[in-house]
């Protein structure tokens, strides 16, 4: 007896039962469920509201009316709706499903089915992503698929997505190809709605057929298409999501007057002794201290106090003010609606469908906002029985808006400084701050201005593709295929910068006209992508002797691509509502009244061409033959190294098919062992033209002439006349199971892949040539890797139903290493040498902070190399920083700044993400669904660069406009000697030559998180009431998405640990978390 597998099936309730039941008769239906080798225990045999469980040996008794009909159904069988008729006695017979295995795995230009895959590939279905909140498909599979890394550079609404399949490909990047129903695409502009499955090809095996264009692995994105239903009607859906979203950290910034003065001005007084960055007297602390608890102004005591100074009237700030919650909004809405139809007649399949989505973000006035349209139109006409026609147009539109200066980022770079607490939002009259009595220093750099004013910024993307494209059968077991795409793609983007208006002194209001972004100016630019591709390929299939089983694949790829820029900046525009070019008015700074216009464009082009052919052999299905070739040239290289051939093949050994298994297949279902071996090349480069020397005319001379900068060109570094692909050379090793009817299933592979010939800075050429060193392929990188997937789902009876539940983990890990790199001696001057650990962070150990001052000025080390002698002038003190001399040379220094002589400089840490993860649970019962989903990295080092505010706070700049709640309870004194952060000091996280800005291993953290990334329950009535209104489903439902995020190693809660994997310092759009209630109607 064995125990089978099947997908989970939801209870379905008869009409006939319910409109007729009263009027039948009732009998107790008995009988036995079996399959080919004996009974199903645990079968699910259900009428209506009766229900019942196979037992041991299979028997069941339910209790119906004569004419009920009882739907039997158990994990790995397909269920069955079996009429009772009237009879007493009712045995079945249940068939194994099998689909899991028989299931068609889209693989390139073609399908194969899953059990005969010798590649790794791994496939999500639409029913994973059906319930994401997040805005694109991107996001979605973060967490999905083991081996897919999926990172974000900020969280502003629309952000798209980066994703990187396997590690690094190369020191020069490589982004995986992305194809939307076989042709190029951009997962980004994908309804997810229209998603049936994603194919996730990580092998050279599998993506050998792509070439050179798929070193990086490919992403094969399968859309829906038309079905016939059951009644012949079409099928009609609705989905709609209202929610919020809200910051993943806490903004709870110091918003106490006195406090923000005080802690400003005390980092400040450390850096520059005797001096303050706010120049408030005591008389003005003592008014801060009596208003510090005011969370709103109290008319007795005002924020703002008009004073006469020299005989003028000036503003004394004694506000409380929230910074944050002035600029920005925590909780902002967020909705999407999608509508789709689709059916299909004897010969006519067609889907259409269209999608909305709104996200409002953070700043508060004029709030930036997000807007993306989707359509697709997919249709096919069977014109023959032998020739199929098929049209799939697809259309994307988004739209961003947002307010102040051009990059989103420059604004939240521009509020994190010169804000103190003590400032107002406005003036009493209304009028903005810029400038105050206090310091010279403008306030966040002028953004209350360029938020107040007409400043504001339109980034919009349309997307349009059509493809077209043929099946021919001319005969059994021979088909063609041939498509052809044009996409158009056009990038817009406009700012519009106004003067600034602002008020120092009351009844004085100012003009700001004189430098960017206060110019008056129009900029506008555009991008124009033409995207062309035709695909014409032939498959021939033959089985003989039910043993052999043949298919031989062979084709041709033709694609160009081609791009032009145009832009446009003008100024003293006549209108600042009216924004077009021709309103531009006479320049007031030229004599002539001149017009001032600036233009700039660019254009480029190149095309690929490919010929490619797989062939698979199995036998019985249980020895897997695959191979694969490509031969494929680019316009990007020089006529003799434009062509490259990549090759692969695998193999496979279905282990559960020999006879010898046959005593275990009661338990154990599936048993596969492959391996694969290929090379690709690799035309992913940082240049449109890297064989060529190109001139830019863009320069300008850096002297006058005629009282002018004159334009200047200028010449790219030489050119290696060997300069051709770099290559990739993969080998996989692959293991598949499955045990207890399917109920258990583990995947599990291990991978080496070695890029070779990699573009870097070759030999240097003499200082006499006048040039830069030219690139050449003198480098190689090995990444070693290994990933799992493991999985459970099962079911049993829990009262009148089934509950069916499932479990499933991805991991994954992999290291690389540096194997040639013309750096002989190993300085770290040229980045990369042998040996190197792909990720390495080199830093120094620090021994704690001083005790006293007595220990600070008793250690006998030169610490000068990482204390700046202007931040340092007298020396150290207690609550300093005390670098460990690890070298004993007496001196804090790297040495001779190279491997095996770097002096006190050592390996901390590692910044690539190791021990990537995701877990999902899912259950259902009575027409509830619940699934919780995880996703997290184990362990990531990162060391906050210098000025990365978020984390260092007055440290890094000591006029921080946003100061976390209780900082100071994180800073040394004589009272606090254990704090996290040295004495008070500002700028000594402002640059790497300071001591917070050196990388030391006391502020290393470990970025490593587990998120709850998405959470949704959801509840689907049932049938007998949505049957009424002609709806076959309706599901409400919840969903969260980034929800928690738990990083033990990340110090404070105000950096979200994927914030800090973009590097850099951080002053960018805060990552964010959704709550979205859900409504999808089925007609």
């Amino acid at each position: 007896m064995s125990i089978k597998k099947l997908f989970s099936v939801l209870v379905i309730w008869t009409s006939m039962a319910i409109g007729f039941g009263a009027f039948a008769q009732n009998l107790t239906v008995r009988g036995t469920v079996v399959d080919a080798s004996g009974p199903v225990i645990g079968a699910v045999v259900q009428s209506g509201r009766a229900n019942a469980v196979t037992a041991m040996d299979g028997s069941y008794s339910i209790t119906v009316s004569s004419d009920a009909v009882l739907e039997v159904s158990c994990l790995g069988y397909v269920s069955q709706q079996v009429p009772v008729n009237g009879r007493q006695r009712i045995d079945i017979v249940l068939a194994e499903e099998n689909t899991l295995l028989e299931d068609a795995v889209v693989v390139g230009y073609g399908t194969q089915k899953k059990a005969n895959l010798t590649g790794a590939v791994s496939v999500v279905k639409s029913d994973e992503l059906k319930d994401r909140s997040a805005l694109d498909v991107g996001h979605m599979l973060q967490g999905a698929v083991p081996g897919l890394n999926i990172t974000s550079g900020s969280g502003r609404p629309g952000q798209a997505a980066t994703l990187n399949i396997r590690g690094w490909n190369s020191i020069n990047g490589g982004t995986p190809l992305v194809l939307v129903d076989g042709v190029e695409g951009d997962i980004q502009y994908l309804n997810p709605v229209d998603v049936e499955s994603i194919s996730v090809i990580k092998d050279a095996a599998a993506a050998a057929i792509y070439g050179a264009r798929g070193s990086a692995g490919v992403i094969l994105v399968t859309t829906k298409s038309g079905s016939r239903e059951k009644d012949g009607r079409a099928k009609v859906s609705y989905s709609g999501r209202f929610g919020v979203t809200a910051p993943t950290t806490r903004t709870d910034y110091e918003s106490r007057g006195y406090d923000s003065v005080y802690l400003n001005n005390l980092f400040w007084g450390t850096y520059s002794p005797g001096t303050k960055y706010a120049n408030y007297t005591d008389e003005d602390m003592q008014q801060l201290w009596i208003r510090r608890n005011d969370v709103v102004e109290n008319p007795e005591r005002p924020w703002v106090v008009i004073t006469q100074e020299n005989g003028k009237d000036v503003y004394n700030y004694y506000a409380n003010t929230d910074w944050w919650h002035v600029l920005y909004n925590d909780i902002k809405p967020t909705t999407s609606h999608t509508i789709s139809a689709s059916g299909a007649t004897k010969n006519v399949s067609y889907l259409v469908s269209g999608g909305y989505t709104y996200e409002q973000g953070m700043f508060k006035e004029k709030p930036d906002n997000y807007k993306r349209i989707n359509l697709r139109a997919k249709i096919a006409f069977d014109v023959t029985d032998w020739l199929r026609i098929g049209s799939n147009t697809s259309y994307f539109n988004s739209a961003y808006f947002y307010p102040g200066q051009s990059g989103i980022n420059n604004n939240f770079a521009k509020s994190s400084g010169h804000g103190l607490a003590s400032y107002p939002a406005t003036n009493p009259d209304g009028s903005t701050l810029y400038l105050t009595k206090y310091n010279n220093y403008t306030i966040m750099d002028g953004l209350l201005m360029l938020l107040a004013d007409d400043n504001f910024n339109q980034d919009n993307v349309d997307n349009l593709s059509e493809t077209v494209d043929f099946t021919l059968k001319p005969f059994k077991g021979f088909t063609v295929k041939g498509d052809y795409t044009y996409t158009l793609k056009y990038n817009r983007y406009m700012n519009r910068a106004v003067e600034g208006n602002y008020s120092r002194y009351p009844m004085e209001y100012l003009v700001k006209d004189d430098a960017s972004p206060f110019l008056d100016k129009l900029s506008e630019s555009a991008t124009t992508n033409i995207y062309q591709a035709y695909n014409l390929y032939a498959t021939y299939e033959n089985s003989w002797r039910e043993a052999h089983n043949l298919k031989i694949m062979a084709g041709v790829n033709y694609e160009t691509r081609w791009i032009k820029d145009l832009g446009a900046v003008g100024y003293y525009l006549y209108s600042t509502e009216l924004n077009d070019q021709n309103l531009i008015g006479a320049d007031p700074t030229d004599p002539d009244g001149k017009k001032r216009m600036e233009t700039s464009g660019g254009q480029n082009e190149y095309k690929l061409a490919g010929y490619f052919a797989r062939l698979n052999y199995d036998y019985k299905g249980r020895y897997l033959l695959e191979v694969n070739g490509r031969y494929d040239g680019s316009s990007r290289f020089l006529r003799g190294s434009r062509w490259v051939f990549s090759p692969s093949a695998s193999l496979g050994w279905r282990i559960s098919e020999e006879p010898f298994f046959k005593p275990l297949r009661g338990w154990w279902d599936n048993a596969k062992l492959r391996f694969s071996y290929g090379q690709l090349g690799n035309q992913q480069l940082s240049s449109y033209y890297p064989a060529i020397q190109t001139v830019s005319t863009s320069g300008k001379s850096s002297y006058l002439l005629g009282g002018a900068n004159l334009p200047q060109a200028s010449l790219s570094a030489p050119v290696s006349s060997g300069l051709t692909w770099e290559r990739s050379i993969q080998s996989n090793l692959g293991l598949d199971l499955a045990f207890l009817g399917n109920r258990l299933e583990f995947s599990a592979e291990g991978y080496i892949r070695d890029t070779k010939d990699m573009l870097t800075a070759g030999e240097p050429l003499p200082s006499v040539y006048g040039a830069s060193t030219p690139q050449e392929n003198v480098a190689d990188l090995r990444t070693k890797g290994y990933e799992f997937t493991l999985g459970w789902r099962d079911s049993f009876h829990l009262g009148p139903d089934a509950f069916h539940y499932g479990v499933s983990v991805v991991f994954s890990d992999y290291v690389s290493h540096i194997t040639r790199f013309n750096n002989p001696e190993k300085l770290f001057a040229k980045t990369y040498w042998v040996g190197q650990k792909y990720g390495d962070i080199w830093g120094y150990h620090i021994d704690g902070l001083f005790a006293t001052d007595e220990e600070a000025k008793s250690y006998a080390v030169d610490q000068s190399k990482v204390n700046d002698a202007q931040i340092f002038p007298q020396g150290l003190f207690a609550g300093d920083m005390k670098f460990a001399d690890l070298d004993g040379d007496g001196a804090i220094n790297k040495g001779a700044e190279k491997v095996g002589d770097s002096g006190d400089w050592q390996i901390i840490g590692n910044s690539q993400p190791r021990y990537n993860y995701g877990v999902n649970l899912n259950a259902s019962w009575l027409g509830f669904d619940l699934a919780v989903f995880f996703q997290g990295i184990g362990h990531m080092d990162w060391y906050p660069a210098a000025d990365a505010r978020n984390f260092w706070g007055p440290y890094a700049r000591p006029y921080m406009t946003f100061i976390p709640k209780d900082f100071l309870n994180d800073c040394w004194s004589e009272e606090n000697p254990d704090a996290y952060f040295p004495r008070p000091r500002g700028y000594i996280a402002m640059n790497a030559n300071r001591p917070l800005g050196v990388v030391n291993d006391r502020y290393l953290q470990n970025i490593g998180y587990l998120r709850l990334k998405n959470l949704t329950f959801g509840y689907t009535l049932p049938d007998r009431l949505t049957r009424k209104a002609a709806i076959s489903k309706l599901r409400l439902y919840f969903t969260g998405e980034n929800l928690l995020y738990w990083a033990p190693g990340l110090h404070g809660r105000y950096v979200d640990p994927e914030m800090a994997m973009t590097g850099g310092n951080m002053r960018i759009y805060p990552w964010q978390k959704s709550f979205v209630f859900g409504l999808d109607i089925t007609l």
